[in-house]
């Protein structure tokens, strides 16, 4: 014991004696947390808790000799946890010292708790320092624990033992304890600000994130990912990638053999039926020399990938547009002298041959004639003339007037309905082309006839000053693995087909400004033409 008290140790006995306390008497907490405040407290405190806990355990069990009782408080005084010699945790309860226990000066005299939440450093209190002469015999240590980044201090930490035990030493054993309490506290502390900006980070970006640990067994799992694989994360965490059946391979070859995986082109059918297209980066996650895990991502492409064919398509349409104007007139002038002369010979033959000229060679030629004028039609803009006419007009005059016969003549069930929003808007359009797309249409539902009687149904929406035609059957439908080429030209599952059907159809509803759509499955087949309104 210095011979010389701390000034805060003197004064706080002058507050005691001028307050009227009793020397002789037994000083014990007046003021206790309930049972539930206490429960809410301790919950509140349960990092610092534990993590004082730890690291008193390891004092402990260094002083194992020595009969010791180590406590700890909240930034206020109230004690939250005890723990240590039991004789001494025995006898400090007979004094109503207990878990929820307020230590103030007021209350329970001059204190280490008190003195270290109010002097903001380490204090000790052996034997005469104390106000009453019952702590006499005891020795105590107290220091105050904060987040060292922060000027605000969350509790103490507070060590009492008989005073025969008292060692100079044990106030820099308390102090370093504390040291390694606060640094650990701020460890986690960064921790949990690193892991809340690594979540932000992760669920925001647009790419798909998958983090796994050198077993391969996967750590992280965004929500871009869950959309991609359409799979939770509780699902995946903590489950092997290896059995992955997309990314198995990959994340193997990443954490085994070390090898980076770059712009992997990934086509993956999602939720909702869309397609998306993925470009699938991984590499090795190393700490020091060794492999600890992997890091794998997906860069969404689906809009790149769509520009890409558009613009390979439109490179298409512009070398057929090369070769139909080529082709067209060299073809054409022949075609047209042999189907002249096949008729003038017509009347020179017997009957026989000139049914072949009539009834194979001629339809032949004219059949060649129409895929070059189809040909030409999706490689050149059109030049018709375009008309303003009223929803309602165009499908009830013009469209039903032609597939009402049609209807009867195949037997399918056509059912046109206009919604009322859109029953007298106007479209820009010219008449007979659009009246073609529809005929194609009808045409390919027919081809597509399954084994029920074919129903086909005609519908109006209206979306952003833009009119959607709903073309729909009950048909076979589309393989999804061909449903992405059907609008290419030449591309056909018919035996007798040109392919040049859809082709056309798309685009005279582009030359009009509009877009064409179709969506199958096995229940048939969907398409939505969308026309500009027309103010």
């Amino acid at each position: 014991m210095s011979e010389r008290e701390p000034f805060y140790i003197t004064q706080s006995k002058k507050m005691c004696k001028e307050s009227g306390m009793d020397p002789n008497g037994i000083a014990s907490p007046k003021r206790f947390m309930t049972k539930q405040e206490l429960d809410i407290k301790r919950k509140a405190y349960g990092e610092i808790l534990s993590v004082v806990s730890y690291f008193s355990n390891k004092l402990l069990d260094s002083l194992i000799e020595t009969p010791i009782l180590i406590s700890v408080s909240d930034s206020k005084g109230y004690l939250l946890d005890m723990v240590g010699d039991e004789t001494i945790k025995s006898t400090i309860e007979k004094l109503g010292i207990k878990l929820g226990s307020l230590f103030t000066q007021e209350d329970t005299g001059t204190n280490v708790i008190s003195l270290a939440l109010q002097e903001e450093h380490p204090v000790q209190l052996i034997g005469k320092n104390h106000y009453h002469k019952f702590l006499y015999e005891i020795a105590c240590y107290g220091a105050p624990i904060h987040y060292t980044d922060e000027d605000n201090i969350l509790g103490s930490v507070s060590i009492m033992m008989p005073i025969q035990f008292h060692n100079p030493l044990l106030l820099t054993m308390l102090s370093q304890l504390v040291d390694s309490i606060e640094r650990e506290l701020l460890l986690r502390k960064q921790n949990r600000k690193l892991n809340i900006l690594n979540q932000i980070m992760l669920s925001r970006t647009k790419n798909g994130i998958i983090i796994t640990d050198e077993k391969g067994i996967t750590v992280e799992f965004n929500d871009f990912a869950q959309q991609i694989f359409n799979e939770s994360r509780s699902s995946v965490i903590g489950k092997s990638i290896y059995n992955s059946i997309l990314t198995g391979d990959y994340f193997k070859r990443v954490i085994q053999y070390e090898e980076k995986q770059e712009n992997v082109e990934f086509k993956i059918k999602i939720k909702n039926g869309d397609i998306v297209v993925c470009l699938f980066d991984a590499q090795p996650i190393y700490e020091g020399e060794k492999v600890v895990g992997a890091f794998g991502q997906f860069r969404d492409i689906t809009e790149r990938y769509l520009f890409d064919e558009k613009i390979k398509e439109a490179e298409k349409q512009a070398l057929a547009g090369q070769i139909a104007a080529g082709i067209a007139h060299e073809i054409r002038n022949p075609l047209t002298t042999v189907r002249g002369y096949l008729q003038f010979l017509g009347s020179d033959v017997d009957d026989n041959i000139a049914h072949i000229f009539s009834g194979l060679l001629i339809p032949e030629i004219d059949r060649a004639n129409k895929i070059i004028s189809d040909f030409l039609r999706i490689t050149k803009p059109s030049d018709e003339e375009l008309e303003v006419i009223q929803v309602h007009h165009f499908l009830i005059d013009y469209l039903w007037e032609f597939l009402k016969s049609e209807s009867l003549l195949y037997n399918v069930d056509i059912n046109v309905e206009i919604l009322p929003t859109t029953k007298y808007l106007s479209i820009l359009c010219n008449r007979g082309e659009l009246l073609q797309v529809f005929i194609n249409l009808f045409q390919n539902s027919l081809q597509a006839k399954g084994n029920f009687p074919l129903k086909i149904n005609i519908c109006t929406r209206l979306v952003n000053s833009h009119v959607q035609f709903i073309f729909s059957d009950n048909g076979k439908g589309i393989d999804s693995s061909i449903l992405s080429h059907i609008f290419e030209p030449f591309f056909s599952t018919k035996d007798t087909g040109t392919g040049l059907g859809l082709s056309v159809s798309r685009k005279i509803v582009e030359n009009h400004r509009g877009t064409m759509h179709a969506s199958s499955n096995e229940n048939g087949t969907e398409f939505i033409i969308e026309l500009p309104v027309h103010n």
